[in-house]
């Protein structure tokens, strides 16, 4: 089942589906679906950069996970983790937030920078379906892995981009951002019992989806207030529900041909209820606002 096809299949899925919405929430001008291709390449080549960086760290790294435990694992996965991750990211998001300063009317720094995160999360998806075919990922590592880089990287390129616009007293806001973004990051990640069991198995819980949906909440308010009037939440709700939908059915459906057992569908739809919460949140955030738009319209 682990193939080059399924790897690029399953890491393509989470891309179309994030990639459609953002589109959606910008302005529908001409080659708007393709504008975000740059901060998209940005994104990808951050996580290459990062491969590298971890040929010599990585080995030191690693082997102390089973000797630490309780906060010191967490603060170590706070800083080899979140801050090491974040920092990348923000990193490559910086020349296309740049860029965004010299256009008459450019695209949110939100979404620019989210879409950094989005290219984050595309080659790390990609390189983790490699090694791993569990049906329930392709629901896990669209709408909880992805969401948490979007989320993240668009927050922090937000709150910079203001920075950049000559606003030198919001260099408080920034630093308070990434540092709660960075730790987010590390506890999303912080296994609470065996390390190796939990990176080998790419495992979340309940207390990892609060920090998703926090972080997504966090990030989509703010793209509403950015952009109010211009977005097409309407289009986005129903391109977001139905491939979430989709996506589910995927899941399920690949567990049915692969295993042929009932027993073995339940498992995988009992574990996708994990993320089940973070895809209603979105789906009734676009749907409350988009009532909200339509009521303003009349």
């Amino acid at each position: 089942m682990i193939s080059s096809l399924y790897q690029n299949a399953a890491a393509l899925s989470g891309l179309v589906i994030w990639y459609g919405l953002f589109v959606l929430l910008e302005r529908r001008e001409r080659f708007h679906w393709f504008r975000p291709l740059l901060p998209l390449l940005a994104g990808y080549v951050s996580f290459r950069a990062l491969g590298w960086y971890l040929v010599a760290l990585h080995p030191a790294i690693v082997p102390h996970l089973e000797h630490l435990a309780g906060g010191r694992r967490l603060l170590l996965f706070i800083n080899d983790v979140g801050l090491r991750e974040e920092g990348i990211k923000l990193l490559f998001a910086m020349p296309c937030l740049g860029w965004l300063l010299s256009r008459p009317a450019p695209p949110s720094a939100l979404t620019t920078a989210a879409l950094v995160g989005l290219g984050f999360a595309t080659a790390e998806n990609r390189w983790f379906f490699g090694g791993h075919a569990e049906p329930t990922l392709l629901v896990g590592r669209v709408f909880s892995t992805t969401a948490l880089h979007v989320a993240a990287t668009g927050l922090c390129g937000g709150v910079l981009s203001q920075v950049w616009q000559h606003r030198p007293r919001v260099w408080a806001r920034f630093w308070a951002t990434f540092l709660t973004v960075v730790v987010a990051h590390g506890l999303y990640d912080w296994p609470p019992g065996s390390a190796w069991a939990w990176l080998q198995a790419g495992s979340t819980s309940w207390p990892c989806q609060m920090v998703v949906i926090a972080l997504v909440a966090w990030f989509f308010i703010l793209l509403h207030r950015t952009q109010p009037v211009r977005t097409h939440l309407r289009a986005a709700l129903v391109w977001f529900a139905l491939s979430a939908t989709v996506q589910y059915a995927l899941a399920l459906g690949i567990t049915w041909v692969h295993w042929r057992s009932l027993e073995t569908v339940w498992i995988c739809a009992r574990e996708c209820l994990l993320f089940l919460p973070a895809v209603l949140f979105t789906v009734l955030f676009f749907a409350t606002r988009s009532s909200k738009q339509n009521l303003s319209k009349k």
